[in-house]
């Protein structure tokens, strides 16, 4: 792709439309200072598909769930108010999404790939005791966003990927490099911010190709590596072209090498143990 064809992409996410107002009630609510989770409660109970998505969540086996939750109020007390804003602006990037999707196998196969990622993503956290799991449940969902942009918006340029990919057995990243010259990441890192997404959220996509550039691993950028290299090792890969990878390839890898150096203890075992938790899940919730 020429500078011309990447400043042309460029300004085609500068100028997409804002996401659609998925209940503009709900967000106003949860933007004011003081917060009202019954009125948020109220709202959210007044649209079925949203007050479904959240309790759908909720009940995942991400967030751990003990007992069943069975309210829109419970849910929001149990995810937090933050979470459930997130989730909103989650939920309207896969309506966006879903609307012109040219080829619907691949927009399922991407949105199980992410399904799998947000997961894993979770365990990781769990597992490392990193911190709070909203970010990476929901950079798990959206990570891989500007393979979006370019599929729907760019699609001869997309294609030209895939037959790059099938033809040189390479990884996704490699061939967007070959065709676009720009990556999905930068892409999807741009996008968020054209949405105003956390910043957090925005650099753990940006960075999950390429953790050591996170200054002291702070935006946990390495754990959304990691749970897209083990969903891709699961069997769940964004695409069926991409090159396969094995467990001596994450555990040889710059990044897992530098992960490890900066004392998260991670060894093919866990790794081995991790991947039949992630296909556990999957079998039941994919």
């Amino acid at each position: 792709m020429t500078k011309d064809r990447i400043d042309t992409l460029i300004t085609t996410i500068d100028t997409l439309p804002p996401l659609p107002a998925i209940s503009s009630a709900v967000m106003t609510a949860l933007n004011a200072e003081e917060v009202s989770i019954y009125e948020v409660t109220e709202l959210i109970e007044q649209d079925v598909a949203l007050a479904t998505q959240i309790l759908k969540v909720a009940n995942s086996p991400a967030y751990g769930a003990i007992n069943t939750i069975s309210t829109i109020q419970h849910a929001i007390m149990m995810l937090g108010t933050k979470e459930v804003h997130s989730l909103l602006l989650v939920f309207a990037v896969q309506k966006f999404f879903s609307q012109e999707a040219q080829d619907i196998a691949l927009r399922k196969r991407f949105w199980t790939h992410s399904q799998v990622c947000s997961f894993t993503a979770v365990l990781l956290n769990r597992h490392f005791k990193y911190g709070a799991a909203s970010t990476f449940f929901l950079a798990g969902l959206i990570h891989d966003i500007g393979k979006l942009v370019v599929d729907q918006y760019f699609h001869a340029e997309f294609q030209e990927i895939i037959d790059f990919i099938k033809e040189n057995n390479c990884t996704y990243s490699e061939a967007e490099k070959k065709i676009l010259g720009v990556t999905h990441y930068q892409i999807g890192a741009k996008l968020l911010q054209h949405w105003c997404f956390p910043k957090q959220l925005t650099m753990q996509i940006f960075l999950h190709h390429a953790p050591w550039q996170d200054s002291h691993f702070t935006s946990g950028s390495w754990i959304i590596f990691l749970a897209n290299l083990l969903t891709k090792l699961a069997g769940f890969p964004c695409l069926a072209e991409e090159k396969q990878l094995t467990i001596q390839d994450v555990c040889t890898s710059k990044p897992f090498q530098l992960i490890n150096k900066n004392g998260f203890d991670i060894d093919q075992t866990l790794l081995e143990n991790l991947l039949l938790q992630i296909k556990a899940f999957a079998s039941v919730n994919v």
